[in-house]
């Protein structure tokens, strides 16, 4: 870390930053994002030399821990205020959904701006932000992923998962057992915004890990708690390191992606299946903080926003040695 003057950061959380300005805020959704901004604000508010920035939706409460808040008012476009913040702090930590390109698009601006990200660049956001793209990408690769297909191109499967090619979490990702089904359910507008993948039966999981130049450190193994109901899928949060007997195989697999897409960068999550027989299917890639980031200062034992300075300033990383596996919940009102 430099010792001059101190570093300021704009904290970019999309929904808490006014980024839903034009709609209600869905309770789930708002709950979410600000249990991820409150975490990275407090492990950020322990670091010296550094001042955060935030813009703040209005309709949300306003963490008493930033030196600079600027609140947005009702009705308001963000992305002028947002380029402002940008142009003054000295880096930006742009959180967001991979929905709609929005993170595509938080991410070229801070390119275009010449301003430096704590997150993976726009490139790489590119593809992670599409299913289909990061299973191509990952198949080539030699890796264990889980069959995408677009329409009309359906897997050979005994039952299927249809789900946003863009989507972020569970959003609209539904279960069929009849294939006739999931093609009408797919003809009510979503033939081409959706991707059909085989459902494999097995314990939902994810990786936190950091990444920079195709090199990758786990930081946690986690259990994701999704819910099948009706046909529909939910999640309600994640036990971080509940899967810490996968580590070794997780390990593996944290270091391939890194290596197959080796411009992600900083905090990156992985959505992993393990079926009955143990093997780890790649679901997909999360080129930002994910909800469990709000348990994982204390599943490790230290900062993990520290750690993500550490691996900007320098060119290597050394994990601390006393690095935790303790299990902490996430959990979400749903």
């Amino acid at each position: 870390m430099p010792e001059q003057k101190p570093v300021k950061i704009f904290v970019c959380e999309y929904i808490t930053s006014g980024g839903l300005y034009r709609e209600e805020l869905p309770g789930s959704l708002a709950q979410e994002a600000l249990l991820m901004r409150d975490a990275l604000l407090h492990d950020l508010a322990s670091i010296d030399n550094v001042e955060v920035m935030i813009v703040s939706d209005a309709r949300l409460p306003v963490p008493d821990n930033v030196e600079h808040v600027e609140i947005l008012p009702a009705q308001t476009d963000p992305w002028p205020i947002w380029q402002q913040a940008m142009l003054e702090a000295d880096l930006v930590w742009p959180v967001a959904p991979e929905s709609d390109g929005v993170l595509y698009r938080l991410s070229q601006m801070i390119a275009l701006l010449g301003k430096c990200s704590l997150s993976s660049p726009a490139e790489v956001v590119k593809i992670a932000s599409s299913k289909y793209a990061t299973f191509q990408l990952l198949h080539a690769a030699g890796m264990t992923v889980v069959d995408s297909h677009h329409f009309p191109s359906v897997p050979v499967a005994s039952a299927w998962v249809a789900k946003p090619d863009d989507g972020a979490g569970c959003e609209d990702s539904h279960y069929f057992e009849h294939q006739e089904q999931l093609l009408e359910w797919l003809r009510q507008g979503r033939l081409v915004s959706h991707i059909i993948q085989p459902y494999i039966e097995g314990h939902a999981a994810s990786i936190s890990m950091l990444c920079k130049h195709g090199h990758a450190w786990v930081l946690s193994c986690n259990q994701q708690n999704v819910q099948l109901e009706n046909d529909s899928f939910s999640y309600s949060g994640s036990v971080l390191n509940g899967m810490a007997d996968c580590w070794q195989q997780f390990t593996v697999i944290a270091s391939q992606v890194a290596q197959a897409m080796p411009q992600l960068f900083g905090y990156v999550g992985i959505d992993v299946i393990v079926d009955q027989q143990q093997q780890v299917h790649m679901l997909e890639v999360n080129p930002r903080l994910t909800t469990s980031y709000a348990g994982l200062h204390g599943a490790i034992g230290h900062n993990p926003a520290r750690l993500i300075l550490e691996l900007f300033y320098n060119e290597q990383l050394q994990l601390p040695q006393d690095l935790q596996r303790n299990r902490v919940e996430v959990k979400l009102n749903v």
